[in-house]
């Protein structure tokens, strides 16, 4: 498995509507989406995105744009 990084989320971000909501989407399975949290880099060099919370059952339109 390979993590993402920084640089790789901007560039993947770069072309978005930069007023467009962030939502997590969550559980495959059973999918819902929820609101993104604190954004903190840690002392191991990591940056964390927490979850926040719940906001809905995932749209058809989100488990389609990631395949699920």
């Amino acid at each position: 498995m390979s993590i993402l990084t920084v640089g790789e989320l901007i560039q993947r971000l770069k072309n978005c509507d930069p007023q467009s909501p962030i939502a997590l989407a969550i559980q495959p399975s059973w999918p819902f989406e929820h609101a993104l949290g604190d954004v903190q880099e840690a002392e191991d060099g990591k940056v964390y995105l927490a979850e926040g919370a719940q906001i809905a059952y995932l749209s058809d339109a989100g488990c389609q744009a990631i395949g699920w």
